[in-house]
């Protein structure tokens, strides 16, 4: 595969808009996401949390991500990666590479961007 940039199977931008979308409304939009990428066969995920919100993207990521450890927990998803994390220099991110090696040519790796989530099914 001679590409220069990897597009993820799917890649969700979690927007909290001024008080609406409320939190637990982008909480199912989540749930709702990962099933629907399981049906369909997809492995890849990222989510990007919105950055322009202050404190509020502060909640929303701390939830989601609240959520998707819960996930990872009962087995519904294999890894989560937080973008800070997201480097050749993380055992996880290496261990996702080892899977997926087109992900060391995702444009997101080591810009330890906290606005972002990935997760492996």
């Amino acid at each position: 595969m001679n590409q220069d940039t990897y597009t993820f199977d799917e890649t969700y931008h979690l927007e909290l808009l001024e008080g609406l979308p409320e939190t637990k409304t982008i909480l199912r939009q989540v749930e709702f996401t990962l099933a629907s990428a399981r049906a369909r066969g997809k492995h890849l995920l990222k989510y990007i949390h919105d950055d322009s919100l202050g404190k509020s993207k502060d909640r929303l990521r701390r939830e989601v991500r609240r959520l998707l450890r819960v996930a990872k927990k009962e087995g519904r998803i294999l890894l989560m990666i937080r973008g800070e994390d997201y480097s050749m220099t993380d055992s996880m991110t290496r261990y996702l590479a080892q899977r997926c090696p087109q992900v060391e040519l995702d444009a997101d790796m080591d810009q330890k961007n906290d606005n972002m989530t990935v997760v492996y099914l």
